[in-house]
């Protein structure tokens, strides 16, 4: 099998991407881009790849089959058109984009260059979503209500605050919890929401945390707090689901649920409990955009798909600001 040549632009979360990509018999990393020279030298030396100080060299001059983008937000929809023009398709880091509009424009660029644009929506890769979204179709039936706290630590990056990138902590890392409801539950039609700036004041006026209420195109509702409201030595994450067939929860360090518990309405006292090992979803997420890649197979997390979550980050922060509900079409 001829091995696939791929990119990493932005070297924080890309290294990550970078991990797995080095052990994947049938990748050559052909090249890493980062405007900060320390982190570029860092990599390069312990990955073994070619390093370029900005993006466009990279894509300039190197023949890639695929890119991963991995830069903060304000960067990404022109880093995907460059990339589609030039016939490599994309894995781009969530939020897709800072605004609709702008992920519009990704996704419309990608499809007409006949390239393939999938969003790291990594939690729709987690075995215990994937078991629920099972479920939900088979003993456990539909889901009618859930519940999440989505509460991560503190971030001192001043692009992941600013409104104009990463949006901050209600956009560029609760997306994860909405985009999750979205894969298990369906579209949403109608945000509520009320939030402030309570535990970060330097940051005002973007919000830092939100109590959200949604409700699904298919009459189900969900509540939601999100947002920077917790410490890392203890920030953790939950999710529950009441279902016309039972009931479902699994919960675990922050972006790391490792707990499972599920009863069903017909055996009520027949509860199953199970711990399963920690998995951060890197290598299931990339390795689904490469076989996509290889087949030219819709990814699981489209650019259009993607957008639907960035477009309900975007309603609740609207809803924070003018204390109205918010329809989605």
């Amino acid at each position: 099998m001829e091995r696939l040549r791929i990119g990493v632009i932005g070297l924080g979360i890309g290294r990550r991407h970078l991990q797995t990509l080095a052990r994947m018999d049938d990748v050559e990393i052909a090249g890493i881009a980062d405007t900060d020279p320390v982190r570029l030298a860092s990599c390069s030396g312990e990955f073994g790849v070619r390093p370029y100080a900005t993006a466009e060299a990279l894509l300039s001059a190197e023949r890639l089959d695929a890119v991963s983008i991995c830069t903060p937000p304000a960067s990404h929809r022109s880093l995907t058109e460059d990339a589609a023009r030039r016939g490599i398709h994309v894995l781009c880091e969530k939020p897709m984009a800072p605004t609709v509009s702008d992920c519009d424009a990704m996704a419309a660029a990608c499809r007409s260059a006949g390239v393939r644009l999938m969003v790291a929506q990594k939690k729709r890769f987690h075995p215990l979503v994937a078991r629920l979204k099972e479920l939900s179709h088979g003993e456990l039936g539909p889901i009618r209500w859930a519940l999440v706290k989505y509460a991560l630590g503190r971030v001192p990056m001043d692009w992941f605050w600013d409104e104009r990138d990463g949006g901050g902590p209600i956009q560029e890392n609760s997306v994860h919890a909405v985009d999750t409801l979205r894969y298990l539950i369906g579209e949403v039609r109608t945000v509520m929401a009320v939030g402030g700036t309570l535990f970060n004041a330097d940051r005002a006026p973007q919000p830092d945390v939100a109590a959200v209420s949604l409700q699904f195109a298919n009459g189900s509702i969900a509540a939601l707090g999100l947002g920077q409201a917790s410490e890392w030595a203890f920030a953790d994450e939950r999710f529950f689901f009441a279902c016309d067939g039972g009931e479902a929860r699994f919960w675990g360090r922050f972006d790391a649920s490792t707990e499972w518990r599920m009863a069903l309405r017909s055996a009520p006292d027949k509860i199953v409990n199970e711990s399963i090992e920690a998995d951060d979803c890197f290598d299931s997420e990339i390795g689904h955009f490469l076989a996509c890649v290889r087949s030219g197979d819709e990814p699981l997390v489209t650019g259009e798909d993607a957008r639907g979550s960035v477009a309900v980050t975007v309603a609740i922060k609207e809803s924070i600001r003018t204390g109205q509900a918010i329809q989605l079409a």
